[in-house]
């Protein structure tokens, strides 16, 4: 009988014989078409060796999407057994835009994507967890760009209290924070200030707004100041933790999309889990290092 991994490499070794193939076909269509174009001074002949070049690579991606999330739901639900009180993944879910946007944190452009959802419990904490894609696209006359806003995962635990105001913290190399800073963009309800804290080391590490001090410095004990740099280092990417509501958010810009599976290279089962599982505890080390399931954060 075969294996869950068996049927993963079956289906991978597949999609490298349909890439070759598809590549080698379109080569040869496309030198036959053109050809006989030039000889034959028709040009139909080009579009339509085009089209018939499209053709394997419709078949090739269909069949890669297919390999993909049978090797998501294989790999992520492996990797998560046993480190949440209980969890439910959901390969094509993630955050609606229009909930990122509320939030107040983040600058949004004109293109996003979010997916991969993560969600559960840890310790009696509730959490949501997705892979986000936020960007502008410029265009300019002919030419064109894109700015990457935010390329990582995007992070919420839900708290058993309702904050009375705003925190942000950032770290400086977080370049697309919405700060809510400006008096000619945000009315004064909304608006937060910039401030810095005792701990010299954090404050040259992080940029911090908040909307009101007190709260903002009973938040930020010096022991969330502590694991914060901590997390810093272990994250090995810029971030932004913004506590809004009754919800801290975590904005991962690791310049990835995770959890995605291999396509030239050989799958190795307990390496493909082991990374998984290492993006998974990214929840479970911000649970514990920040200690939101103690009583500071309880009504």
């Amino acid at each position: 009988m075969m294996t869950g991994w068996e049927n993963l490499k079956r289906k991978q070794n597949g999609i490298r014989l349909f890439l070759a193939v598809s590549v080698v076909v379109s080569i040869v269509i496309l030198y036959l078409f053109f050809k006989g174009a030039k000889s034959m001074g028709n040009p139909m002949l080009i579009f339509f060796g085009i089209f018939l070049c499209i053709v394997p690579w419709v078949l090739f991606y269909q069949k890669r999407k297919l390999y993909r999330n049978e090797y998501k739901e294989f790999v992520v639900n492996r990797a998560a057994q046993g480190m949440f009180d209980n969890y439910l993944y959901s390969p094509k879910a993630g955050f609606d835009s229009g909930e990122i946007r509320a939030t107040g944190i983040m600058m949004l452009g004109n293109r996003y994507h979010s997916e991969d959802m993560v969600e559960g419990v840890y310790k009696g904490v509730n959490f949501r967890r997705a892979d986000m894609y936020i960007a502008q696209h410029v265009q300019s006359g002919k030419s064109s760009y894109t700015i990457v806003y935010l390329r990582g995962s995007w992070l919420t635990f839900t708290y058993n209290k309702r904050f009375i105001s705003d925190l942000q913290i950032r770290t400086k190399g977080f370049r697309y924070a919405f700060k809510k800073t400006s008096r000619l963009f945000t009315r004064e309800a909304d608006r937060r200030h910039s401030f810095e804290t005792e701990n010299v080391a954090f404050n040259n590490e992080f940029e911090c707004t908040c909307q009101e001090d007190t709260e903002a410095f009973y938040l930020l004990t010096p022991h969330v100041m502590q694991m914060l740099m901590l997390l810093k280092c272990e994250f090995g990417c810029e971030f932004m933790v913004g506590f809004v509501n009754n919800q801290l958010h975590f904005a991962l810009n690791s310049g990835k999309n995770h959890m995605e599976p291999p396509t030239i290279k050989s799958i190795n089962p307990d390496y493909e889990i082991e990374v998984t599982r290492r993006e998974l505890k990214v929840i479970t080390n911000i649970v514990d290092s920040l200690a939101i399931d103690r009583k500071l954060f309880v009504e």
